[in-house]
Parts: C-alpha cells; sequence; structure tokens
C-alpha cells in the first residue's frame, strides 16, 4: 500500500536539521528590528534571544514568538495606537545557582506576564521587572520625558477597547459579556463608533491592498496558484506572514521549486499540508517551521493524491455513501486524515459489509470522519459525523434508525443554503456594503432573519453601513480591522 509506506515514512524520518550557517543567514534568527527608543530593552534581548537557544528548539520557538508580538505592540506604541495588551511567555536562561560546579546543566527560567500599560517607559520596566534585570537605567531616560508622558493603565483604557478585549472571538474572557449592556440598538450604536469604524477601515484598507500586492508578487515570482487565511487572522498579521514569507523565498531560492502550482494558506492554529493539498502556514511558528514544511513537501504528495482513492473505497464499503471533510474546520491535515480513512477501512473489512448493503444505495447521504474523542451524531446539517473509533454494527445501527431524520435535515440544509446565498447578495447590493460574512457559531436560519431585518431597515441603516465590512457574529464589536461586528438578533 503506497499510502501505508508513505505515512510511515512521515512519521519515522527524523527532523530536518539546518545547518549554522543556514541558521544564521536566514531570515528566521532575526526578531524584527526596533527603533532606538528600544534600546533601554537591551538586557532583555541579551536574556531573551533567540540565538542564544540553537540546541533548545522549543524554548526557542517560544521566545520568538513572543518577540514578534511584543516587537508588534512596542511598534503600535510608539506609532501612537497601541493593539491590546498581549500575555506573553520567555524563557530565560540562567546558570545553577553552585556555580563551583560548572559540569551541571544549564536551566531555564519560565518568564510570563502581560503588558497593562500603553506607555513605553512603564512598559520596559514592566518587563525588566518580571525577568528580575536592572532598572536603575530608566530613571535617566524618565527625567527626559515630557511630565505630561504619564502611565496609562488598562483600566483607563477608553471603553470600547476594554470591550472589545473583552468580546474577542475565541477569548476565554467571553465569561465576561453577561456584564455588557443588553440592550443596545444598532442603530445608535454604529452612529456613536462611526468616528473609530472610519479610522479603522482606512488604517485597515492600506493594509488590505500592500497584502494585495504581496500577494500578486508571490503568485507572479514563484508560481503560487493563489493565496488564502483564515478567517480569524487580521490583515496586519497576514501583512506580516506575507513579507516574512516573500524574505524566505528569496533567501532560498531552491525551495520555491515546490510552491508551483500550490496554495499557501495562513493559519492561526498549526503548521502542515492539508487534504486538499494547500500549504498551510502558522503565523506563530518560526521561519525555520516554514522552510521544513516546504523543502519536505514531496513526502507528503503521495498522501494527498491517495486520499480521493481512499474516499473512494469507503463509499463503497458503505453503500455509495458520499464521504465529505468538516467545513467547520479551516483545515483537516492530510496526513490525519489519510489514517483515519484508512482506519475506518479496516474496521470495516473485519467486520464485513453486509450490514450496509441491507440498508440500500445510501449516496444521498453524507458522512463526516472525526477523531476518535468524538461522538457519533447527527449534525444540524443532516451529515453522520463518524468517530474513527465507533464499532462498525453500532454504525450501522445509528444509520439505519436515522436515515429519515438525516434526509430531511439534509433537504432543509439545501433550501437554507441556497436561501442564504440569496439574501446575503442582496444585503451586501442594497446596503452596499464592502464584506458580509458570518461566524460558524451563527445558524444559517438565523442568518437569513438578519439579512431580511437588515433589508427592511435599509433607508435608516444604508448611510451608516455603505462600505463597511460587516461580520454577524453573537455581539457587538469592532475588530482592529475595521470590521463591524453585530449580533445576528440585532434590535433598532
Amino acid at each position: 500500500m503506497n499510502i501505508i509506506r508513505a505515512i510511515r515514512l512521515l512519521r519515522s524520518q527524523p527532523p530536518m536539521r539546518l545547518s549554522i550557517n543556514t541558521v544564521h543567514s536566514g531570515p528566521q534568527s532575526q526578531p524584527a528590528e526596533l527603533p532606538a527608543a528600544s534600546n533601554p530593552l537591551r538586557p532583555f534581548y541579551f536574556a531573551v534571544h533567540p540565538d542564544l537557544f540553537g540546541q533548545f528548539p522549543r524554548e526557542k520557538k517560544v521566545n520568538e514568538s513572543s518577540l514578534k508580538q511584543l516587537n508588534g505592540y512596542l511598534e503600535s506604541i510608539q506609532a501612537g495606537c497601541p493593539h491590546l495588551p498581549p500575555s506573553l511567555k520567555f524563557y530565560i536562561r540562567e546558570n545553577n545557582v553552585n556555580q563551583d560546579n560548572r559540569t551541571g546543566p544549564v536551566g531555564f527560567k519560565s518568564v510570563q506576564f502581560t503588558i497593562l500599560s500603553k506607555d513605553f517607559l512603564t512598559v520596559v520596566e514592566e518587563i525588566l521587572s518580571s525577568c528580575d534585570l536592572p532598572t536603575c537605567h530608566l530613571e535617566k531616560l524618565r527625567s527626559t520625558q515630557p511630565t505630561k508622558s504619564t502611565a496609562m493603565p488598562l483600566r483607563r483604557w477608553d471603553e470600547a477597547v476594554v470591550h472589545d478585549f473583552f468580546t474577542r472571538p475565541g477569548s476565554h474572557r467571553n465569561l465576561r459579556r453577561s456584564q455588557i449592556k443588553k440592550d443596545i440598538r444598532l442603530r445608535s450604536w454604529v452612529s456613536t463608533n462611526m468616528p473609530k469604524i472610519e479610522k479603522r477601515r482606512k488604517q485597515s484598507q492600506t493594509v488590505r491592498d500592500t497584502n494585495r500586492t504581496l500577494e500578486t508578487k508571490l503568485c507572479g515570482d514563484y508560481g503560487v496558484l493563489s493565496v488564502d487565511c483564515d478567517c480569524e487572522l487580521g490583515c496586519f498579521i497576514v501583512k506580516s506572514c506575507l513579507q516574512s514569507f516573500l524574505r524566505l523565498c528569496r533567501q532560498h531560492p531552491d525551495m520555491t521549486y515546490f510552491l508551483k502550482g500550490k496554495t499557501i494558506m495562513f493559519s492561526n492554529n498549526y503548521s502542515g499540508v492539508s487534504a486538499d493539498g494547500q500549504i498551510v502556514l502558522s503565523h506563530e511558528d518560526v521561519w525555520q517551521h516554514w522552510f521544513m514544511l516546504i523543502s519536505s513537501l514531496p513526502r507528503y504528495e503521495a498522501v494527498v493524491e491517495h486520499i480521493p482513492v481512499l474516499e473512494k473505497q469507503l463509499s463503497a464499503l458503505m453503500s455509495q455513501v458520499k464521504v465529505r471533510r468538516d467545513c467547520n474546520v479551516a483545515t483537516v491535515m492530510a496526513v490525519s486524515y489519510a489514517k483515519w480513512l484508512q482506519r475506518l477501512i479496516e474496521s470495516l473489512q473485519l467486520d464485513g459489509t453486509e450490514h450496509f448493503f441491507s440498508v440500500g444505495n445510501l449516496s444521498k447521504y453524507r458522512i463526516v470522519l472525526q477523531g476518535e474523542n468524538s461522538t457519533l451524531r447527527l449534525s444540524q446539517t443532516g451529515q453522520f459525523l463518524v468517530p474513527i473509533s465507533c464499532p462498525p454494527s453500532q454504525l450501522v445501527h445509528f444509520i439505519r434508525r436515522k436515515l429519515s431524520d438525516s434526509q430531511y435535515l439534509l433537504q432543509q440544509y439545501d433550501r437554507d443554503y441556497r436561501v442564504e446565498g440569496e439574501e446575503m447578495q442582496r444585503c451586501r447590493e442594497v446596503l452596499e456594503l464592502a464584506a458580509l460574512r458570518k461566524d460558524h457559531n451563527v445558524s444559517m436560519p438565523q442568518m437569513i432573519s438578519c439579512c431580511q431585518r437588515l433589508r427592511h431597515q435599509y433607508l435608516e441603516l444604508s448611510p451608516l453601513l455603505k462600505g463597511a465590512r460587516l461580520r454577524v457574529t453573537q455581539f457587538y464589536s469592532i475588530t482592529q480591522d475595521g470590521d463591524v461586528c453585530i449580533p445576528w438578533n440585532w434590535r433598532m
């Protein structure tokens, strides 16, 4: 079996090692340069610089990722538009307490802190103090600052920034949403926040134009088919990823041979090759991991090419049921997905397939494979969500019981899918929106209702939302990209 050999090869292959010249000559070994005002942080940089952790890849990856976030935040402070305060973790190299015993191993101290100020010197002092580094040199610098320059802790940030901070999608702070006023009205909220919406929209539009230029250059110079990204990634992060990837291509031209005809996707989760053959690059990974992944692409091609064969084989064993991939997951990695298919196929072959043939032709129905920790269930869209650890007899019994329910839900899904697309298109045209999308936690009936009500109020909303990037979710918010988030059950 070619697929089994390919998977075993990927799993048994030792991690690629880069030469010293490659690591230190490439862009990945250097953090982003800061202005001269960052000189007070030099003791900190000397303690956490990734080049000091060449033999410790885990600590090096953490420090390099945190340095990217810290440098971006310091630059935003000096630009006068600080982002939301990041929570950072660093490893600091420290010698043994007993200095006489120099043969012992060198250890690391983990330091984790959250920046609670948008004053530059206060941020520097917080960082140095958290790492037990001297701060006496800051007094001279502080004396040269204007007297009006004072620290501004988080509690003094404007209400909208705090609102964004506690309502970001995926944040554990979403528990605080219950404390936000629930009687917010759409028209008054948009009117009140219009200056901020316009400001962020103009800033993000410049970045989006830059991103399109970088994407065109990447596709034209290196033969990349297209560039995509997770919907959760902001345009500022995408710009940083594109710039980093272009620098990597310039410094490693031999690597670009593998990019021809491929789709690059910047992810919010992890790097790898998707079941569709996309090259998925996590924005949190350092450039060495990007380089190693792209250099290993030939090993993944056999897996990606064999996935449709495995899907057809599984479909044949299950009376021609359609095998689909989970649309609620941004990317399904090729190696993991191939292992899921192979495992379920072997399980069905060992148990026998006569159970499925007795059910009849299942070509109208759809199954979605999921990890072994999931549960066997019928989704709201009518698809059978099948964990790979599910016993065949239990799977057959469940499908038999839920066939009528699945058929009804599939018909309703197909109808709602068509209506939702039509309503979203009409809403974009009537309100003259630049973009309209929804979060995964907003169902199709909810989105249809939201769009219909927006269209009915177009006389009052069109002047306010014209040209806006509207995002339907569960709460009110304005993203850093200038997207206007509104709840699906908004009130006028």
